[in-house]
């Protein structure tokens, strides 16, 4: 609960007002109320210091009275009471007069309707402002009249002079009060549209933006500033940076705030920020300070930017050099250095530096070599189609089983030379919903992998399972594993540096991000798990049908 303060009282039934000029108004009206009480106390010390009985009690009847507008207006009840103010306003001067009129003093308290009337002239809307001003006016003129008889004024030209003197005066008074409303009312809407203009334009702005004083109290601050931190535009004004901003937030920038206020420049700041509403933006801001015509700091605002997309592409442009750096890489030595082998054995062959029996010998080594060449240039020409674009997924029932003994049949010869354990436990019958082609290069690449990577006498499992909606394809092996960073860098779908197999295979290290990428445009989930030195686990989630 808000604590009791002078602010909440001045403060008092403005939530009730319907635009920023009625706001202003019962602010204006509240400060009246209190005005008019704390006067009404001090004329009661005052004429009981005098030795009064009459008005001091008089004086604090309209203290209390007076006091039960605010009431009123913490109800909602505005226009009722400003109309009670005015009445009992009015009804305690009428009161006082009367009464030193008894006594036989003349001290002009009948003046203090003329303040009455230009109270009404503000403070009620419509005809009856008009009426209450000169029904005021008319209380006035016969309290005059009361006092100028009790005087022993005969009517004759000085009586009639007193009245026409004082309905000229009130007439002055109506035409200044109404012009000076009207023209007021005018500025005040004006001022209001032009308030309305510019926020909306800090509203409509990508950026948040606020303008706080010198001791870090909001003046200002747009929708989105305001909404990011769990307030409205209305409850964060007047509230400090301490209180609006997380711990973790204003720890940072405490120092920033202080330094505007001790160097009077601006200080800018690029930062990742985890805001109160759960959003993590990378934030590009600055504090400026605002500099009155003396030069000193008058306020200071705030602008923050949130440039999370240009730092997400800042970073995959970053990755698209480093792919371009390994794709180079790629063409320099895993194709390149084969090239210059094949290049140099024929020449030899040619120049008749090796014999007919030794060029034979180097046969096989030749043809692994050309295997593991096609297979790089296949897989480099795939993967550039994938990242143009240019490969489509056309799904359809396949057969699991086939598909993966017809990859295992591929790697027989690699497999008996390694004497690695290889089982395949998959259902004759089993189908998925996924492109064979997508499938087949895939599989091919996993299973190479954890042959590849698995020492020999190591073990290798291909294992299928199946539910209602999917269908799993496991490849276990007992292989060297991986660390978390890579396993990160693999699911990135990152080309990987090309490491030697346990038996000195070759590759290219684009076969896994081949892999990821064909089975992600058949909306297949994969996940990876291994630990170095105990093996590797690969997991393939297929839709079992077109509706999944």
């Amino acid at each position: 609960m808000e604590p009791f303060s002078f602010k909440k009282i001045l403060r008092t039934g403005m939530s009730y007002a319907q635009s920023p000029l009625d706001k202003r108004r019962v602010a204006l009206f509240n400060y009246l109320i209190v005005f008019c009480v704390c006067t009404s106390f001090i004329l009661g010390l005052i004429t009981l210091s005098f030795g009064l009985i009459v008005q001091p009690v008089l004086c604090l009847i309209a203290c209390l009275l007076l006091s039960l507008s605010l009431l009123f207006n913490s109800q909602g009840k505005i226009s009722f009471s400003k109309g009670y103010f005015i009445f009992i306003g009015v009804a305690m001067i009428v009161g006082a007069v009367l009464v030193y009129v008894e006594e036989g003093t003349y001290v002009d308290t009948e003046n203090m309707l003329y303040a009455a009337m230009a109270i009404s002239m503000f403070m009620v809307d419509g005809v009856k402002k008009h009426f209450a001003y000169w029904f005021i006016f008319a209380c006035f003129l016969t309290l005059k009249v009361i006092i100028l008889n009790s005087q022993g004024l005969e009517f004759g030209n000085t009586y009639g002079l007193i009245i026409v003197n004082n309905l000229v005066v009130a007439s002055i008074l109506y035409l200044f009060l109404y012009v000076f409303r009207s023209i007021l009312i005018k500025a005040f809407d004006r001022s209001d549209q032009q308030e309305q203009t510019l926020r909306s334009l800090l509203d409509n702005a990508p950026l948040l933006m606020a303008l706080v004083d010198k001791e870090g109290n909001f003046i200002l601050a747009n929708n989105n500033y305001a909404s990011r931190f769990g307030y409205t535009r209305r409850d964060i004004i007047g509230r400090n940076r301490k209180e609006v901003l997380s711990s973790h937030i204003f720890e940072k920038h405490e120092p920033m705030f202080q330094d505007v206020l001790k160097t009077k420049k601006q200080v800018s700041f690029l930062e990742e920020t985890n805001l109160p509403d759960g959003s993590v933006i990378s934030a590009n801001g600055k504090y400026e300070p605002i500099l009155n015509v003396d030069g000193e700091i008058e306020s200071v605002a705030i602008c923050v930017d949130d440039v999370s997309e240009l730092v997400r592409a800042h970073k995959a442009l970053k990755v698209a050099n480093e792919t371009k750096d390994k794709l180079f890489s790629i063409i320099a030595h895993d194709i390149k250095s084969p090239l210059n082998l094949f290049h140099s054995i024929l020449n030899l062959n040619h120049d008749d530096v090796i014999s007919k029996e030794q060029f034979i010998e180097y046969q096989n080594s030749l043809k692994q070599r050309l295997g593991s060449l096609t297979s790089t240039v296949d897989e480099l020409l795939e993967w550039a189609r994938m990242q143009l674009g240019g490969i489509n997924a056309y799904p359809a029932k396949v057969n699991i089983s086939e598909v993966v003994h017809e990859n295992a049949d591929l790697f027989h010869t690699l497999i008996k030379r390694k004497n690695i354990d290889f089982k395949i436990d998959t259902p004759k019958d089993m189908e998925a919903w996924i492109d064979e082609n997508h499938f087949k290069v895939a599989l091919r690449n996993l299973i190479h992998n954890a042959i590849k990577y698995t020492n020999g006498g190591g073990s290798v499992q291909v294992i299928s399972d199946q539910n209602e909606s999917e269908t799993t394809v496991s490849i276990v092996d007992s292989g060297v594993g991986m660390s978390s960073e890579r396993i990160q860098s693999i699911i990135n779908k990152e080309i990987q540096k090309s490491k030697a197999g346990t038996d000195q295979e070759l590759g290219a290290g684009l076969g896994l991000s081949l892999s990821l990428g064909l089975l992600e445009k058949n909306n297949c989930n994969v996940s990876l798990t291994s630990e170095p030195n105990k093996g590797t686990k690969v997991e393939i989630k297929i839709p079992k049908s077109a509706t999944e």
